[in-house]
């Protein structure tokens, strides 16, 4: 379907997702009323002016910051783990200015347990760029949105298109999983040309008189009916302008995704404590780029296969607690990350008197830390669970 011959399909489409849309807590007008749909046409109900009234911007119909943020937190994450996320955090940073005066680890302890956590530090950056840049007023232009900090092509057309009803493109997976079906494509938008046909297409489809309802209707849809497998193609309004449903081979689009093979990382989490029970401390070590979790407090882990190599990596990495006693614990810590998969086994090291971290310095990126705040600083998946298993124990 080319551009101009999009009317019927974009109203149908409009008209299913103005019946069957779900409730999300970020699907809200800017005036906070809980809906941006008028009837079964798709009207926009435009909110009130959030900045300058002399900008050029539009007023915009969903709040921009709350758009950006639940569209941050979807990637690579599922809907119904960000619905809970997204309401704690909108409680705790409510609007642009709240997030930029925050510390990063606040921002951290937010976001911990969503992972990617470079994502959360680029909120907090771009926060502080609106901030400084724009007078705590978001942009609605996509070459601004361009800009900012963790904004890309996709994100930029969402928040200038949800927000501001911009008839500027998004292209998520399920918006291609849509464009392949109905357009019988059988190839993904990885190379130079694919990237082209599916970006022309989401520009078309944007340009009709609803570009929010369009766009976000084509996310619905591939999010509940459109789906990867079984698609309910009875249930779909755009069934009639489908290639792969009119071919009978719906399965067929789009392609399959090459898989990596995941990365198996075995070895040993090491928990080292000094000090007294009641004031007793735990040794964290903070990972730089390009290591796992690079700034995130975790435990030293060592990929090695047995615990005369672990002595032996642990004097080389910690020569000022070479005296410490190593002694294994029971359990074992699984957990997968992208494309690693983690086999740790616990490991505590008793740092007995005489071998205490004053005697010698520390290496960067290893510091002492109170065991009682753990549970509070540790916001990364993995290193969570290893303390949970030693607390357990």
């Amino acid at each position: 379907m080319k551009a101009g011959g999009l009317g019927e399909p974009s109203r149908a489409l409009t008209e299913w997702f103005a019946a069957n849309r779900r409730e999300l807590p970020w699907r809200v007008d800017a005036a906070g009323s809980g809906s941006v749909t008028e009837g079964t046409q798709g009207v926009v109900r435009e909110g009130p002016s959030m900045g300058n009234p002399e900008s050029a911007d539009p007023a915009p119909r969903r709040d921009p910051y709350g758009t950006w943020i639940s569209e941050i937190m979807l990637q690579q994450t599922q809907v119904a783990t960000v619905m809970d996320y997204y309401r704690r955090w909108m409680a705790r940073f409510p609007d642009v200015a709240s997030l930029a005066r925050a510390e990063e680890s606040e921002v951290l302890e937010a976001w911990a347990g969503l992972g990617y956590y470079s994502r959360a530090r680029n909120v907090l950056a771009t926060a502080r760029q609106v901030m400084a840049d724009f007078g705590g007023r978001f942009p609605s232009g996509r070459d601004e949105l361009l800009g900012l900090k963790g904004i890309g092509e996709y994100t930029a057309g969402a928040i200038a298109s949800l927000a501001f009803n911009r008839p500027e493109p998004i292209l998520d997976g399920n918006i291609v999983r849509v464009f392949s079906r109905l357009e019988g494509l059988d190839f993904l938008p990885d190379t130079k040309e694919g990237k082209r046909t599916y970006w022309d297409l989401a520009r078309s489809w944007a340009e009709s008189r609803d570009p929010a309802l369009v766009n976000e209707g084509l996310m619905e849809l591939g999010a509940l009916v459109c789906t990867p497998r079984n698609p309910d193609c009875a249930r779909c309004p755009l069934t009639r302008f489908c290639r792969a449903y009119a071919m009978g081979d719906q399965d067929r689009f789009p392609p399959a995704r090459s898989r990596k093979d995941a990365v198996e990382v075995a070895g040993y989490a090491v928990a080292a404590f000094t000090g007294a029970l009641e004031d007793r401390k735990v040794l964290l070590y903070t990972p730089k780029k390009p290591e796992r979790l690079a700034g995130l407090l975790t435990f030293p882990v060592f990929a090695v296969s047995d615990l005369r190599s672990l002595r032996e990596a642990w004097k080389s990495a910690l020569p000022a607690l070479a005296g410490a006693a190593i002694r294994p614990r029971t359990g074992m810590v699984t957990h997968s990350i992208t494309h690693h998969r983690y086999r740790l086994r616990l490991v505590e090291a008793i740092i007995e008197e005489g071998c205490l971290p004053e005697d010698g310095p520390m290496p960067e990126g290893y510091a002492w830390e109170p065991a009682g705040d753990l549970d509070r600083i540790l916001v990364s998946s993995l290193p969570r669970k290893i303390w949970k298993a030693l607390a357990g124990q």
